[in-house]
C-alpha cells in the first residue's frame, strides 16, 4: 500500500493534540519536540497506511456545523461560595465534573502533577477531581486520554471530556459515532496554549531561585478577587515553597504569565485557531465571564463569574438539571460581542505579525536557553506598566 497518502496536519496547523498517536493500531506515530513544542513523526517502516490517524485529527477535517438553535448563553456560578473561592472564575468546571460523577459519569480533565507536569487523566470519583481545579495555562498531555476514554465507554460507561475545543473535537472524531450518547465534551475558552518546556525550564528555574521545591503553583488566584471594581480583570500569579514561604504577585510580574500575554510561547495553531468562533462544536463550552457587568446589571463579580454555552440539547439537559448551578440567561449578542477570547477578532495582518514574534522567540529560546530569555525579555517596570495602560486607553 502506498504510504505516501498519510499526510497529516502541517506544522503551523498541528494542535499537538497527539490524537493520531492514540489512533494508530500499529504505534507508528509519536510527538517529538520541534522548537518549543511537539509534532508528531510517523514510523513510515511499520506504518499500514490505514488513515485512522488523519481521519481523527481535528486539523485537516472540516469542522462539521451544528445547529444554532441550541447554541444558548449563560452567566454561571456553583452554589457553593467555597467552591467559587477556589477556583478560577466561577467554579462552573468543578459544578460539572462533580454532578457528572454523581450520575455515573468518569471525567476526564487536566491536572498538574507533584512534579509540575500538565496532564489529561480520568476521575472516577470526587475526590479525584478536585485536582482538575483552577487554570493551567500549559499545554497538557493529552497522548493516551483519548484511547482510555475510548476503552471505558466502550465498556458501558459515560465520559464527561473536558478540555480545549481541538481536544474535544479530537476526542469526538475517534469514538465510533454509536458510542456518542456515552459521551458528554465541555471545552474551556481558550487563548492558545503555552509550551510545556518553557514551563517546565521556568519551573526548574524558580526552585533553583529558592532553592527549595515548588509544592503549589496557581496559574491564577483571587487573593485580591476575580475583578475589580473598574471593571477590569485582577489576574494575579501565586505559588508556595516546600520551606512554606509563599508568593503572590499581579500576572504581569510574573515571568511565564507575561510571556503568554505576550503569546511569545503559544503554538502556531492557537494564531489561526479555527475554533474560536462564534459556533461551538463541543456540547458546553465554559469560561471567565469578563464584562459580565456589561451584559447584567448589578452583578456581584468579586468572587467570580463564568460564562456558560450549550450547543446542543444534551447539553443543555445536562446543565438544566445540575442542582449545583446558578444559571442566568443572557442575551447572545451582547455576550458575544464583550466576552473575551471567545471569537478571533484580531486581522490577519496581527496574527501574522504574532506568529512572526513567537518563531523569533522561540528560535532564540532553543539557541540560548531559559536563563538568558528571562534577561532578554523580562517583565515590565511598574513604570512600563502604567506606560503601557495609559496606551491602551487612548
Amino acid at each position: 500500500m502506498n504510504k505516501n497518502i498519510i499526510k497529516l496536519a502541517e506544522k503551523k496547523a498541528c494542535t499537538g493534540c497527539g490524537v493520531c498517536v492514540d489512533a494508530c493500531p500499529k504505534s507508528c506515530i509519536t510527538m517529538v519536540r520541534d522548537g518549543l513544542h511537539d509534532y508528531p513523526h510517523i514510523d513510515t517502516e511499520n506504518c499500514i497506511a490505514c488513515q485512522k490517524c488523519m481521519k481523527t485529527c481535528p486539523s485537516i477535517n472540516i469542522l462539521k456545523k451544528e445547529n444554532p438553535k441550541f447554541q444558548n448563553y449563560y452567566a454561571s456560578w456553583h452554589k457553593d461560595l467555597d467552591a467559587v473561592k477556589t477556583s478560577t472564575s466561577g467554579g462552573v468546571g468543578s459544578a460539572l465534573a462533580e454532578y457528572a460523577i454523581d450520575n455515573g459519569y468518569y471525567v476526564a480533565g487536566v491536572i498538574m502533577s507533584a512534579s509540575g507536569k500538565i496532564q489529561h487523566v480520568i476521575a472516577k470519583n470526587k475526590r479525584e477531581i478536585q485536582a482538575f481545579k483552577g487554570s493551567k495555562y500549559v499545554q497538557s498531555d493529552s497522548i493516551g486520554i483519548f484511547r482510555e476514554c475510548v476503552n471505558e465507554i466502550k465498556q458501558g460507561f459515560k465520559v464527561l471530556f473536558i478540555g480545549t475545543p481541538c481536544q474535544t473535537e479530537a476526542m469526538k472524531r475517534i469514538l465510533p459515532t454509536n458510542m456518542h450518547d456515552n459521551l458528554l465534551t465541555c471545552s474551556i475558552i481558550c487563548h492558545g496554549v503555552n509550551s510545556p518546556y518553557v514551563w517546565n525550564d521556568y519551573r526548574n528555574g524558580l526552585e533553583k531561585k529558592h532553592h527549595s521545591n515548588l509544592v503549589n503553583y496557581y496559574f491564577r488566584c483571587k487573593s485580591h478577587g476575580w475583578q475589580k471594581k473598574t471593571g477590569d480583570s485582577n489576574l494575579r500569579v501565586a505559588y508556595e515553597i516546600s520551606s512554606g514561604k509563599k508568593f503572590d504577585v499581579p500576572s504581569w510580574r510574573n515571568l511565564f504569565h507575561y510571556w503568554f500575554g505576550q503569546h511569545y510561547i503559544m503554538r502556531s495553531s492557537c494564531f489561526i485557531c479555527q475554533y474560536r468562533t462564534e459556533e461551538r462544536h463541543s456540547d458546553i463550552v465554559i469560561g471567565d465571564f469578563w464584562n459580565v457587568e456589561k451584559v447584567l446589571d448589578g452583578m456581584d463579580t468579586f468572587n467570580g463569574v463564568s460564562v456558560l454555552i450549550t450547543t446542543t440539547a444534551r447539553g443543555e439537559d445536562f446543565l438544566h438539571k445540575n442542582p449545583l448551578l446558578n444559571l442566568i440567561p443572557v442575551d447572545s449578542k451582547k455576550t458575544i460581542n464583550v466576552l473575551k477570547g471567545l471569537v478571533n477578532k484580531k486581522s490577519k495582518k496581527t496574527q501574522c505579525e504574532e506568529l512572526i514574534k513567537a518563531e523569533t522567540f522561540a528560535t532564540e529560546y532553543c539557541l540560548n536557553g531559559f536563563a538568558y530569555m528571562a534577561k532578554k525579555y523580562p517583565c515590565p517596570s511598574y513604570i512600563d506598566q502604567l506606560i503601557n495602560k495609559i496606551k491602551s486607553m487612548l
